[in-house]
């Protein structure tokens, strides 16, 4: 490929600059003959192939929030706890001045909201004892 400056670039590691479809293009189809008196910009140079980073990710598990607060982890790495009960999800930045950014993601449901009482609706405990000696009284009363 061929940049704005006329300069090439590799598509892909190791890329021959003379195998490049819009180089050929743009200098003709002779290009690969004139690569013998042709230099080979210097920046432009591959030193082998390139890997892609391996990324090591582990969950750790803690017992709760605290447990996870306590866990040694080392300044500039990022790491993924789960509480054992899988109630939260907390993945925490060790920064190189000591300090750590947590981000909690809290995966139970909602509280569903409290009910209204209505406290008329209802009998306290010391009422009860009189209800049940009226009741039996009405009973008795209607039986005869």
């Amino acid at each position: 490929m061929i940049n704005q400056y006329g300069q090439w670039i590799p598509d892909y590691p190791g890329q021959q600059w003379f195998q490049d479809p819009a180089y050929i293009r743009a200098y003709g189809a002779n290009a690969p003959a004139m690569a013998q008196n042709a230099q080979q910009p210097q920046a432009q140079q591959q030193s082998g192939q390139m890997t892609p980073p391996t990324i090591r990710a582990e969950i750790i598990q803690a017992e709760n929030l605290d447990a996870i607060d306590r866990y040694p982890q080392a300044a500039g790495t990022t790491q993924m706890y789960m509480t054992r009960d899988e109630c939260y999800i907390v993945i925490r930045t060790a920064l190189a001045n000591g300090e750590h950014t947590d981000v909690i993601y809290d995966r139970r449901p909602p509280e569903p909201p409290a009910p209204k009482i209505n406290p008329e609706e209802y009998v306290r405990k010391d009422e009860i004892a009189a209800l049940i000696a009226e009741t039996i009284q009405n009973m008795k009363g209607a039986g005869k």
